[in-house]
């Protein structure tokens, strides 16, 4: 559901819409109570993982985005976010103007203007990177934009340039690898980020070269008919074309190194990029040039020097040396070496005899033999000999070529020609021909495991940096890391797989019921300890583990030490293993707190409602701790009510217990055995107070 024009979200009166960009809408909105315009970003609140992760995102980037409007200009303040009718909202400062992306449209821009604005980018980005920042009770140094591209470039009704949507932002040092490019885009996407998910520093350099790039020229440095084609041209590391005329040299050899194939290669802070554009600006030297200079001498060939050889009559200092019309004494020439003749010895003719006597013997011999044997005989022995050596030649070749396509395989899969894992098995086992450990294909089979092996890390790491992961990635790396077993059997990898077949079986314990869940969840209860075994350094497994007790099992307590284990192994605690717990809690208070109901009028039923109260009391404690993390507000109030109605019954049971006399005090009701159902001893535990009282 898209909010409407006209329409209001708490004391947001939304006026029309300006925009969208991924999952959220942006309108323009009046706030009812301080009476100023804002740019109004809305996400509708759904259970989806997407959402979630969008969520949390813009969350994040709105608190990040007003630490950074705090201490730099160009930033777009925030004044409120949070969740209002169904919706996440961010409400920040409405820039008047127009994005970059509007002027770029009629072609190349300025050079002089399209400095200034990559030198305010740099700036913003410089105070961006350097930022100190505090998210979730924890200080961090320096955030990263994310999506640096011309649409998120405004220049305001001033002519200021105005840095837009740190919405995707994120901390540098809670910076991961991300499993899919849902943020950012492709064209100004780094060759790292779009190979494994880099997201730092560096990518918003390259972001911003590449947008200087466009301004200077009207072109982007790389162009391809589809974006997948346009992104295996980024990611093969190949370098984009120089800046054509009228570019500047300076210029263009600041964007030959600000995209550099390997980022070591490139400007290594937003302060460096900054510095060289401001020196071009001022008709200064620049830094790029002079790394060209000094590589380029590095690089250069060196000439040999004539080696000049001198025997003992031609080395200077030697009397006599080389007077002017005598030549240097004459060395034998080879040929004449080798055609001295050689003196005979005598008695050389006697054994030179002997040997071709000896020799012309034996040829007799053998060719008596052979004339000797039947004609069939001799036919089947040529035809043996053919077939051998035809077998060895084949053999030959057949290694050769297999060797050859074993190469060719290798390469592809460097250069990233061929990049999905069933893809690479297929031809892998093509190639193999049943024969996978032949140490011809050594190089080829390591890239294949590598590969497969960088597959299933992707699924596995997006889990632990609590990523949602569907079943299908599972069973994706279940089957890539069963195909590297079979080539390199090794704990490790062995351990990867148990951890993805017990998370399959775990996925199939909560979908399934009855006693084919119970049996999903005991098999992924053994396959996380096998792999725990397997891996006894990886947090991993006992994350799973958790995940099963909490959510399959019902069993917080064994749930609380596996987290406590991942924790000792190096894995903090963070919110998604807090809400674990908390729901854990939360889920046994309630049946805690239900199944009182069958001991109720009994002894046992003020303790039972007591062990629910402080469940509930860590569930509330945990989910203070998360919010707005999830679904943490709803489960408060849930909590709060439940501690309510628990209260409440305790202090039933107190004012019921007050009056009524003990047992071994003439009660009767004491002293009835537990086989009488509860409603009769709460029957007689309100007449035996009246009756007493008569008496």
């Amino acid at each position: 559901m898209i909010a409407p024009a006209s329409r209001k979200l708490g004391k947001y009166e939304i006026r029309h819409k300006l925009g969208r960009g991924g999952m959220a809408d942006v309108y323009l909105a009046q706030d009812s109570v301080l009476g100023h315009t804002v740019a109004l970003k809305l996400i509708e609140h759904a259970e989806d993982a997407d959402t979630r992760d969008s969520i949390e995102a813009e969350r994040r980037g709105s608190v990040l985005q007003a630490h950074l409007a705090a201490i730099d200009p160009r930033g777009v303040q925030i004044f409120d976010s949070g969740d209002v009718d169904g919706f996440f909202f961010v409400a920040m400062e409405y820039v008047d103007g127009q994005d970059l992306s509007e002027l770029m449209r009629r072609g190349p821009l300025s050079q002089d203007f399209a400095l200034d604005v990559a030198i305010a980018v740099a700036h913003t980005l410089e105070h961006a990177h350097n930022l100190h920042v505090e998210l979730g009770g924890k200080e961090f140094h320096g955030i990263v934009h994310g999506d640096i591209k011309p649409k998120n470039i405004r220049i305001d009704s001033r002519g200021e340039v105005r840095v837009l949507d740190f919405g995707i932002a994120k901390a540098l040092s809670l910076s991961r690898r991300l499993t899919r490019n849902e943020f950012g885009s492709v064209p100004y996407g780094s060759p790292e980020r779009l190979e494994a998910g880099e997201v730092n520093e560096l990518s918003d350099l390259w972001s911003l070269a590449v947008m200087l790039y466009e301004m200077v020229t009207g072109l982007q440095p790389y162009q391809a008919a589809s974006t997948e084609r346009l992104e295996r041209m980024i990611r093969s590391r190949i370098p984009p074309p120089p800046a054509p005329d009228p570019c500047p040299e300076p210029l263009r050899r600041i964007l030959v190194k600000a995209m550099a194939p390997e980022a070591e290669d490139r400007y290594q802070s937003a302060h460096d990029l900054r510095e060289d554009l401001m020196a071009f600006r001022k008709g200064q030297p620049v830094q790029a040039m002079r790394d060209d200079q000094d590589a380029t001498r590095r690089t250069a060939p060196r000439i040999p020097r004539p080696a000049i050889v001198a025997d003992d009559d031609t080395r200077p200092g030697r009397a006599g040396g080389l007077a002017a019309g005598v030549l240097p004494r004459s060395q034998p020439d080879d040929s004449t070496r080798r055609t001295e003749r050689i003196e005979d010895v005598p008695g050389s003719e006697t054994r030179k005899s002997e040997v071709v006597w000896g020799q012309h013997t034996k040829t007799k011999t053998s060719k008596a033999a052979w004339a000797a044997m039947p004609l069939w005989a001799r036919r089947t022995v040529a035809a043996l000999v053919l077939l051998a050596v035809f077998m060895v030649v084949w053999s030959i070749l057949s290694d050769v070529l297999q060797y050859r396509r074993g190469v060719q395989l290798e390469r592809d899969i460097a250069a990233e020609q061929v990049t999905d894992p069933n893809a690479i098995w297929n031809q892998w086992t093509e190639l193999s021909h049943g024969n996978p450990s032949s140490w011809l294909l050594h190089g080829p089979r390591k890239a294949v495991e590598q590969r497969l092996i960088a597959a299933a890390d992707r699924v596995i790491d997006s889990y632990r940096n609590a990523d949602m992961v569907y079943e299908n990635s599972w069973k994706g790396a279940q089957v890539e890391l069963a195909h590297v077993l079979s080539l390199d059997p090794n704990d490790t990898v062995r351990g990867k797989l148990r951890l993805a077949e017990g998370h399959l079986a775990r996925i199939n314990g909560n979908r399934d019921h009855g006693a084919a869940a119970l049996t999903d969840l005991n098999e992924a209860v053994e396959k996380f300890t096998e792999a725990d075994h397997l891996m006894p350094k990886s947090p991993d497994p006992e994350l799973g583990l958790a995940r099963v007790y909490v959510y399959g099992l019902k069993d917080i307590d064994k749930a609380y030490q596996a987290l406590q284990e991942a924790e000792r192994r190096g894995y903090p605690m963070g919110n998604r293993e807090k809400a674990f717990l908390a729901d854990g809690y939360q889920e046994r208070g309630n049946r805690l707190f239900w199944d009182s109901r069958n001991v109720r009028g009994l002894p046992q039923e003020k303790d039972q409602i007591q062990r629910a109260k402080e469940d509930f009391d860590r569930a509330l404690g945990l989910y203070q701790a998360i919010v707005p993390y999830a679904n943490a507000s709803g489960n408060i109030v849930k909590v709060e009510n439940s501690l309510e109605s628990v209260n409440s019954r305790l202090q039933q049971i107190e004012q019921d217990t007050g009056g009524i006399p003990k047992a071994g005090n003439g009660n009767p009701v004491s002293s009835l055995p537990r086989s009488v159902p509860p409603w009769i001893h709460s029957l007689l535990r309100g007449i035996w107070p009246s009756r007493a009282a008569k008496q």
